[in-house]
């Protein structure tokens, strides 16, 4: 029975239903370390962030980069570690290294993750760039779920990502925020890279004179590109189409002028309205329920950073 219900939960097309019936979320933070039984793991439940009573157990340092499917991405930059991991079935695969890690010395770098609906399979995206090299290029490299290595790509040309941010994963494309020149004085963009051809996409952000130049944060809610702007959250309705953006909300609330509030990232909508957000209050982390209704929030226990995750039975060592 064992084995037959194994075979089940393992068959592609099963897995893949279960994916599109699948509902249910829950609260993700991971540090990995190279040690045997390394990785350190929180999991909440969605709706615990309501809560006054959960304690967190504080974490070193937090490697989740995104999640897709119910797989986090979990990453070490310091080795060039990357891994993928589906903690609803306990499945884990440690990545082949994309790089020579006695090299590292002064490379910046940024991920990203997510499923190429034209191969039907999921793709992990490095971009790093070298600062001892003036000459150098953003490199880019691709592995592909099920191989075991790392092909390269046709080089980033787009002047400089925002390399304190992962890729946002989004309409089988992942998303990065970018400048025109090095020195981030040219003018902002979203960088768009397709899973399925390996392309490039220039997205300009909404043309508002409330689109802050100085710190641009990506990320997604409802399957939208959100972009957030000081204390406003914008998101493009129609992925790809720049009229399509909307403003969501401002978030008032925070501008408090005793306070160094700033809005971070945006996580998770819940079904009454209510959003799940990241602030830095002196640079501290919080993360807080909003009720854009009443122009109220909550702040809750939670100090980590976090990820929202499906629970799915899609295995990562595929």
């Amino acid at each position: 029975m064992c084995k037959s219900w194994n075979s089940l939960i393992s068959d592609r097309s099963f897995t893949r239903k279960h994916l599109s019936l699948s509902t249910t979320r829950r609260l993700h933070s991971a540090a990995y370390e190279h040690k045997p039984d390394g990785l350190v793991h929180n999991s909440y439940p969605l709706e615990s962030v309501l809560s006054t009573k959960v304690k967190q157990q504080r974490l070193p340092f937090n490697s989740i980069l995104a999640s897709c499917d119910g797989i986090l991405c979990l990453c070490d930059k310091r080795k060039a570690f990357v891994a993928l991991w589906n903690p609803s079935i306990r499945k884990f695969k440690e990545l082949p290294p994309f790089k020579n890690t006695r090299i590292l010395n002064r490379v910046y770098m940024t991920f990203g993750f997510g499923y190429d609906r034209v191969s039907d399979n999921y793709k992990v995206v490095v971009l790093y760039y070298s600062e001892s090299n003036l000459l150098d290029t953003t490199k880019v490299k691709v592995h592909t779920l099920g191989t075991n290595f790392w092909k390269t790509s046709e080089s980033f040309r787009f002047g400089a990502v925002c390399y304190e941010q992962p890729g946002t994963y989004v309409c089988g494309t992942i998303n990065w925020m970018a400048y025109t020149e090095w020195t981030r004085k040219g003018p902002l963009f979203i960088v768009s890279f397709d899973l399925g051809n390996d392309s490039y996409q220039k997205l300009l952000p909404p043309d508002h004179t409330e689109i802050s130049p100085d710190y641009l944060t990506l990320s997604v809610l409802r399957d939208c590109l959100c972009l957030i702007s000081d204390h406003h959250i914008w998101v493009m309705k129609e992925y790809g189409i720049q009229v399509s953006w909307t403003k969501l909300f401002s978030f008032s609330c925070i501008q408090d002028p005793t306070k160094d509030y700033s809005l971070s990232n945006a996580l998770y909508i819940f079904e009454d309205g209510q959003l799940l957000l990241e602030i830095l209050d002196d640079w501290k982390t919080k993360w807080i329920v909003y009720d854009p209704n009443n122009d109220t929030f909550m702040v809750t226990r939670f100090t980590n950073i976090l990820n929202v995750c499906l629970e799915t039975l899609i295995s990562p060592c595929s």
